[in-house]
């Protein structure tokens, strides 16, 4: 298992932590494209934080890449954090 923690704060960010785990597991992006049911350039553009994708399609490419959305509080003092 592999164990990867990324602070994803902007489509650019996300998409960094998307391509980098994609390398590391020796993927290209049309495997990924196929697994997820959708075209290998939706793929580019997210990896490279210059596209929208539904949240069913940002779902669909973490699956194929075995990774999860974990939502968790931000700490006091972050930059967003409310209170």
């Amino acid at each position: 298992m592999l164990a990867m923690d990324s602070l994803v704060q902007s489509p650019l960010t996300l998409g960094r932590a998307l391509r980098d785990t994609r390398r590391r597991r020796g993927l290209s992006q049309m495997q990924i494209a196929d697994a997820a049911g959708v075209g290998q350039p939706t793929i580019s553009s997210v990896e490279r934080g210059i596209t929208s994708v539904s949240l069913s399609t940002l779902l669909r490419i973490l699956s194929a890449l075995g990774l999860e959305l974990v939502l968790q509080e931000r700490v006091r003092g972050e930059p967003g954090h409310l209170g």
